[in-house]
C-alpha cells in the first residue's frame, strides 16, 4: 500500500488538549442512532432539539459532536435510521451557533466527489474558525450504496478507492493545482481555494474494524475508532492500533463508540436494556441491520441471538449501563485501557445528556478521568 504524504500535526484545540478522556455526542442527526427498536424512548430528529443538545454539550466541555451520514434505514416496522439530516449542512449550522466544540462532517467516499468534499470542509473550517473535522467512511451496506452505483466494490477495493480519494482531498487542501489520473478517479485541473484554516489540514477520523481498515486508519487518520464489547478486547485492539501507528511513524488518538444507559440503579438500567431488546425490538429491522452490515447469515445461532439483543438496545456500541457511579467507573476503566475519547449515543438524548452532565461528568472530574 502506497502511503499518503504525512505532515506532523500542528493544530491545537479541544480534540488534542491534555484534558483526559474526551467526550463527543454521536449521531444526533439520525433517528434511533443508538438502537434498532420501536421504543417510544427512541431519538427522533428535530433541528431545534439537536442544536440545543449540541450547545449543552459545548457548555459542559464536551470536545466534539459527530453527525453521521445515512441515506436509508433498516426498514422493518419503524425503519430505524431511516430519517436523517445531511451531515455537512447539519455541521455547518451547528458550527455557526457554537464557539468551542469541534464539529465533524461524515463523508462516505463512494458517494461524494473529493473535489466537493475538499471545498465543503474548507468552508466549514471558515464558519467554525478552525473547529471542523472530517470523518471518512469507506463503505456501508450494499442496498444504500446501490443508490450511488457503488455497491459492486469489494471490501479491499473500497479501501483502495478511499485512499486514492483522500489523497486527492489532501492535495486540494494543500493548495495544489494538478491533474490526477488514478485507478479509480480522474481529476483534471484540480483546484480548490481557499484552503482550510487548520494546518496541515483538519483532523481526519476513521472507524475501521477489519485488519485492512486498521491499516488505513493508522496510516492516514488522526483519530481512529475501535469496536469492542469488553475491556480485555479494548486493551488488545488499542495496543494493536498503537503498534501499527508506531510502525508507520505516527501517533494515534483512539476512540470508541459507546451506548449510554443511565438510571438510578444498575438494576433499573439493565431492565431498560432488556425491555428495548426483548419487548420493543423491531425484529425485522434488527435482522436487516445484522445481515446488511455484519454478515449475519454466517454467524452461529447463539452469537446471532446475542448480537440481535445488542443491536436492538445499543446498536452494538460499547455498553455503558448502570447508575451514575457505575457509568463513571466504566469510563475510567476505558481510559485506563488506552481509550482517548468516547462518542456517546443514547436512546433519549433529551434526558440522557442532562443526566450525564449533572450526575456523571462531576464524578469524572473528581476522579481525574477528565480535567478541566
Amino acid at each position: 500500500m502506497t502511503d499518503l504524504p504525512h505532515v506532523p500535526r500542528t493544530t491545537t484545540g479541544p480534540l488534542f488538549a491534555d484534558s483526559g478522556l474526551k467526550l463527543a455526542l454521536f449521531g444526533l442527526n439520525v433517528t434511533s442512532p443508538g438502537a434498532v427498536t420501536t421504543s417510544a424512548d427512541r431519538h427522533e430528529i428535530d433541528w431545534d432539539r439537536d442544536l440545543d443538545l449540541a450547545l449543552q454539550a459545548e457548555q459542559a466541555g464536551f470536545e466534539a459532536v459527530i453527525p453521521f451520514a445515512r441515506w436509508r434505514g433498516f426498514e422493518g416496522r419503524t425503519n430505524p435510521w431511516g430519517q436523517s439530516f445531511d451531515a455537512f449542512t447539519w455541521a455547518a449550522a451547528v458550527a455557526a451557533r457554537t464557539s468551542r466544540i469541534s464539529i465533524f462532517a461524515t463523508a462516505h467516499c463512494l458517494t461524494l466527489s473529493p473535489v466537493i468534499v475538499a471545498k465543503q470542509i474548507a468552508t466549514l473550517d471558515a464558519i467554525s474558525h478552525g473547529r471542523v473535522g472530517l470523518n471518512v467512511v469507506a463503505g456501508w451496506f450494499a442496498k444504500e450504496l446501490a443508490m450511488f452505483g457503488a455497491a459492486t466494490l469489494d471490501h479491499d477495493a473500497r479501501y483502495a478507492y478511499t485512499q486514492e480519494w483522500l489523497g486527492v482531498v489532501l492535495r486540494l487542501w494543500a493548495g495544489e493545482e494538478f491533474d490526477h489520473r488514478g485507478e479509480w478517479l480522474d481529476v483534471v485541473g484540480g483546484y480548490s481555494r481557499p484552503g482550510p484554516l487548520q494546518q496541515p489540514h483538519p483532523p481526519i477520523m476513521n472507524a475501521a474494524f477489519s485488519a485492512r481498515g486498521h491499516e488505513f486508519a493508522t496510516r492516514h487518520a488522526d483519530l481512529s475508532f475501535v469496536s469492542a464489547f469488553d475491556l480485555e478486547s479494548v486493551r488488545t485492539k488499542v495496543g494493536e492500533i498503537r503498534r501499527m501507528a508506531a510502525e508507520a511513524g505516527r501517533t494515534q488518538s483512539v476512540w470508541i463508540a459507546a451506548s449510554l444507559v443511565c438510571a438510578d440503579t444498575d438494576d433499573e438500567a439493565r431492565a431498560l436494556v432488556r425491555r428495548w431488546a426483548e419487548v420493543d425490538a423491531d425484529e425485522q429491522a434488527v435482522a436487516n441491520a445484522i445481515e446488511w452490515t455484519m454478515g449475519g447469515t454466517g454467524m452461529p445461532a447463539e452469537q446471532h441471538r446475542q448480537l440481535a439483543g445488542a443491536v436492538a438496545s445499543t446498536m452494538a456500541g460499547y455498553p455503558l449501563i448502570g447508575a451514575p457511579d457505575t457509568i463513571a467507573d466504566q469510563l475510567a476503566r476505558l481510559r485506563d485501557a488506552g481509550i482517548d475519547g468516547v462518542a456517546l449515543t443514547m436512546m433519549d438524548y433529551s434526558t440522557g445528556v442532562t443526566r450525564f452532565i449533572d450526575e456523571v461528568l462531576p464524578r469524572l472530574e473528581e476522579d481525574g478521568t477528565r480535567r478541566t
